[in-house]
């Protein structure tokens, strides 16, 4: 009986995802590491010796005296069959492409690349090239996936029509200490460490995702586009928070999926269930860990829960290790569970997002119209003030943070209605004085402020003022969602409806919402909903 081959593998980058990848290697058969590049003679050195590598396999710039030297040489190497590229996003398109072009195959870590551009330019060098490329999207090889699928594929759930995911994390102070990729201008924030997870779900059991509507048009590499029956995907609503540089920390998307929907949430800046539910004609099934999934359970109608209990083989990198492994050592030119298509697919997801993540010029004329729609009848009264606050503490039941809600009579700065959910904290007092500050400053609700500035840099004395005299020393909030004028029908300023506690565009909506209420308008009709949030 022929001997089975041995795939010799190498590592771009001496990470902790490398070394991750690298211990779960040492218990695929058939596999062995032979090389590792990376910029740092003593990373290398580490590297080498936690891992027993040869000193003619590992490469560093270091010694070669050239940034990307370590990367080329381990590509030039005859001994390495396949590569783990565990770069930062903004460097997968281009060493990949060199890779591909060496003859390696390619198991890139998770996201293929920056766009659905660069991926579909990596599947048009595989096919010029004949290598493998997969993205290391390593969910779909743990036996929890495997039983999630067969479980849909047997129609425990019946049809799926829609696809639930959330991955939030509290890492806010990693990611501001800009020591890591998660913070880097180019190929950081959260869509693509954490959504790209949340798109592959979607992609997976919601398959009509080929067309994206408003993605750039790309070649029709490997059945990508044009799909019988794929009707793309529209992005109905949106949320979401970002830092410093407009780095994306959280994002709260709803989307159509052809004929299903979906929901993409992911954060940098707060802790929630990590989870995917997908939901069916005839049931749902709840995942766990949704990235590093072990259990979910079935609930099918008419049935009783079903637990599914499936604990990694080894690791949660080990089923994808094994799978490439044995396409290298096989011949193939793509994965079946993780094909060219699907990453494409899933990168347009993100894309979509994207697209809807700043806001376009019509969203300053949607703000105008608003206020214009909600024009106070007479006077505003103190009995007026209280209704309105009760009316948006009511309605914050429905958002998934508390909130602080204050009511300021503009004429003489007057509080006169302040109310705040258990969880909030005086600085979110602070936050909606400044929004209030911001709206009293431009003569608009404080996001018309922040879109402003978004759109063309104006109303950049808000951001750079610091703190206003009149908030003696306390911080000053930038000006963003959550403050909104209340104005008569002449357009005399009567009042502040302030909100401040959930995540951009949310506020603002929130407190829209509120006022129509209040005036027995409906949001929607009567009052134009913010085209940030829904477009």
């Amino acid at each position: 009986m022929a001997e089975e081959k041995v795939v010799r593998w190498g590592i771009l980058g001496a990470g902790k995802i490398a070394r991750r990848f690298a211990r779960s290697l040492t218990h695929v058969e058939g596999a062995r590491l032979v090389a590792l590049s990376c910029r740092s003679a003593r990373k290398a050195e580490t590297f080498a010796r936690e891992f027993g590598l040869a000193e003619g396999g590992v490469y560093c710039d270091e010694s070669l005296g050239e940034e990307g030297a370590a990367h080329q040489a381990l590509l030039a190497d005859p001994t390495v069959d396949a590569i783990y590229l565990a770069l930062p996003h903004a460097l997968h398109h281009d060493w990949a492409v060199r890779a591909l072009r060496a003859g390696k195959a390619v198991l890139c870590e998770k996201p293929a690349c920056l766009t659905a551009g660069e991926v579909a330019d990596l599947v048009r060098v595989a096919d010029e090239t004949g290598s493998l490329f997969m993205e290391a999207m390593k969910a779909r090889f743990t036996p929890c996936y495997r039983a999630v699928r067969e479980a849909v594929e047997a129609g425990e759930i019946g049809r799926v029509v829609r696809v639930e995911t959330s991955l939030c994390n509290d890492m806010a102070d990693l990611v501001a200490s800009g020591t890591t990729y998660h913070s880097q201008s180019v190929g950081g924030g959260v869509l693509l460490d954490c959504g790209i997870y949340c798109a592959s779900w979607i992609e997976d059991f919601l398959p009509a995702v080929a067309g994206v509507q408003g993605a750039a048009d790309e070649p029709d590499a490997v059945g990508v586009s044009g799909a019988p029956g794929a009707e793309g995907v529209r992005v109905t609503s949106f949320a979401g928070v970002t830092g410093e540089g407009g780095l994306d920390l959280y994002v709260d998307a709803q989307l159509v999926v052809g004929a299903g929907t979906a929901s993409l949430e992911c954060a940098f800046d707060r802790a929630k269930p990590r989870q995917a539910v997908l939901v069916g004609t005839r049931g749902r099934i709840l995942v766990e860990d949704l990235h590093r999934c072990q259990r979910a359970t079935v609930f099918s109608d008419g049935r009783e829960p079903r637990a599914i209990d499936a604990p990694y083989q080894v690791d949660d990198f080990y089923g994808e290790a094994w799978h490439f492994t044995r396409l290298v050592a096989e011949g193939a030119r793509q994965s079946q569970i993780m094909p060219l298509a699907a990453s494409v697919r899933c990168a347009r997801i993100v894309d979509a997002i994207k697209a809807r993540c700043l806001p376009g010029a019509d969203a300053l004329r949607t703000i105008e119209a608003q206020e214009a729609a909600l024009r106070w009848k007479g006077s505003f009264t103190s009995a007026d003030a209280l209704r309105l606050g009760c009316v948006a503490a009511r309605l914050a039941r429905g958002f998934d943070r508390g909130v602080t809600v204050r009511v300021v009579r503009e004429p003489d700065g007057l509080v006169m209605f302040e109310w705040a959910s258990d969880d909030k904290a005086p600085r979110n007092q602070v936050f909606a004085e400044g929004k209030r500050q911001a709206s009293l400053a431009v003569g608009h609700a404080s996001l018309w402020a922040f879109v402003a500035h978004e759109l063309d840099g104006s109303c950049q004395d808000l951001f750079d003022r610091g703190t206003p005299e009149r908030m003696g020393e306390a911080d000053f909030a930038c000006p963003v969602a959550g403050a909104l004028p209340i104005r008569d029908r002449e357009g005399r300023l009567l009042a502040t409806l302030c909100v401040s506690g959930l995540h951009e565009g949310r506020d603002h909506e929130l407190a829209v919402r509120a006022l129509a209420q209040a005036e027995g308008l409906r949001y929607g009709s009567d009052v134009p909903a913010y085209s940030f949030l829904a477009r």
